[in-house]
């Protein structure tokens, strides 16, 4: 044992690189990896299962952990199925396609319970009556109406595909088993053309070529948009690749109604033909979506995911609620039925150009939206609550206040403190001054929407400092075969 005087004593692992060790299997970690110990040390081995005993050569040794790659199963687990797709040992795109579906659904649901009693520090009692069986698909396979993949070039070849785990490299499939048929058609149009016309992918160690990626959304009246990533700021042949693709007549029966580029330090892309959004429609309002902005990309489970929030929001008549990282401003909207005032926040302008679309044709004028980071547009929130008469912390207004410059076309004037707050961050979590802020507010409830349990966890704990209490905890699976969890958490303040 080596100590370090002055600090905690520092183990040293008891494996090293290159060798070859038998381990059991306890559970399944965040990205899918059976997760054992040796000696209480914790070794991550890709592609094993819990109840597994196997056998791994170590790849890679931190302070804390190891990761291992599978050489063999020796004892295989109860839940391990044969993947049907032929390239998953391969593939980035799913992770668990050799778990059965249950069990995917029983880990994901454990994921979100370890990380809220590893991360968060709550009660394991309280965790386990308060986060509900996972909610899954019927039928987990074809869901994902956008798809993205990377494009390179391979020996002179173009090659495009999702990436294979650790790599850079694409990996060849003519079908993907959680796309549609229509995406499999359609990208195997778009791949016949782009070789007739001489394109080239990208040449990462030269930095060169002409396409980086390409993207694939469909909405469900079979339009679709194809989306190009280039690594120049011109693509050549651009019209005629367009022309082709416009031109193309798919078995599925899908059509191409736009052609989008996406060139370096462009935010939201430009139409080489057609249109660069499309329409759809959820629980019964019409969303224009911009080519590059978000949306969830399971149709079927957005609707669960959706309901399950606005359940868990307890919505009133007179409520004013803020919805924070609001995207095209599809939940700000449907809440906004239900509600005497909503407001959006989303840093990103094409989206929130979308949002302010949707509002307009979906009729909900009690509903605005507001561009910029979060963190400072909950601040000018907080601001103009106060020049409203709302009291408000002194020290979230601080030596910091909000400038017209600032604030721009986004100023504030008078408005309300939130009585419901919807959380939809990305992968990161929330911004720490977003949760201080929002603890100031004092809403009397708050909805959490997390695609990823650690900064979930995180989030949560520095939300029960504050005064909340979690109230409901609800997985859902908006992502079968993968290691993705998405949780809604409803929130009430007890303070």
């Amino acid at each position: 044992m080596r100590v370090t005087l002055g600090k905690k004593v520092d183990r040293v692992p008891p494996v090293v690189v290159g060798q070859t060790v038998d381990i059991g299997i306890d559970r399944i970690g965040y990205r899918g990896e059976g997760v054992g110990r040796i000696e209480g040390f914790t070794v991550f081995v890709e592609g094993a299962l819990p109840g597994e005993q196997v056998s791994a050569r170590v790849a890679m040794v931190a302070r804390t952990f190891a990761q291992a790659t599978l050489l063999q199963v020796m004892t295989p687990g109860a839940d391990r199925v044969a993947p049907p797709c032929p390239v998953f040992d391969l593939c980035g795109g799913c992770q668990l396609q050799h778990l059965s579906y249950g069990a995917q659904l029983v880990w994901k649901r454990q994921a979100i319970v370890d990380a809220l009693v590893r991360i968060g520090h709550f009660e394991t009692a309280d965790v386990a009556t308060r986060v509900a069986q996972t909610l899954g698909m019927d039928d987990p396979w074809r869901y994902r109406n956008h798809v993205q993949v990377a494009a390179a070039d391979r020996g002179g070849q173009f090659v495009a595909g999702f990436v294979e785990e650790g790599t850079h490299e694409p990996v060849e499939a003519a079908e993907c088993l959680i796309r549609p048929h229509s995406h499999d058609d359609l990208l195997t149009r778009s791949l016949a053309i782009i070789e007739a016309l001489g394109l080239e992918g990208y040449d990462e160690a030269a930095g060169s070529g002409d396409i980086r990626s390409l993207a694939i959304r469909t909405n469900q009246t079979g339009e679709a948009l194809v989306v190009i990533r280039t690594v120049g700021e011109t693509l050549p042949h651009s019209a005629e690749l367009a022309r082709r693709l416009a031109a193309s007549a798919l078995p599925s029966g899908i059509r191409v109604v736009g052609v989008v580029q996406v060139a370096p330090g462009s935010p939201s892309g430009q139409a080489i033909w057609g249109r660069d959004t499309l329409d759809e429609v959820i629980m019964g309002l019409r969303f224009q979506v911009s080519a590059t902005s978000f949306l969830q990309v399971n149709p079927s489970q957005t609707q669960v995911l959706y309901e399950t929030a606005l359940t868990a929001a307890q919505l009133q008549p007179d409520d004013t609620l803020w919805d924070i990282y609001c995207g095209i401003g599809t939940l700000t909207l449907l809440a906004a039925q239900h509600v005497r005032r909503a407001i959006g926040v989303e840093e990103v302008a094409a989206a929130v150009h979308d949002a302010c679309h949707n509002a307009v044709v979906n009729g909900l004028e009690q509903t605005e939206f507001r561009v910029g980071r979060a963190e400072r547009v909950v601040r000018e929130l907080l601001v103009g609550a106060a020049a409203n008469g709302k009291p408000v912390s002194v020290d979230l207004m601080g030596s910091e206040d909000v400038s017209e410059d600032a604030v721009g076309d986004q100023a504030v004037g008078g408005g309300s403190l939130p009585d419901v707050v919807l959380l939809d961050p990305p992968r990161a979590g929330c911004a720490p001054d977003v949760i201080a802020a929002l603890a100031d507010a004092r809403p009397e409830r708050i909805v959490y929407l997390s695609c990823n349990p650690a900064t979930l966890a995180r989030d949560l704990r520095l939300l029960a400092d504050r005064g909340y209490a979690l109230k409901s905890v609800q997985p859902i699976d908006m992502f079968p075969q993968t290691a993705h969890v998405e949780c809604v958490v409803g929130l009430h303040r007890v303070d």
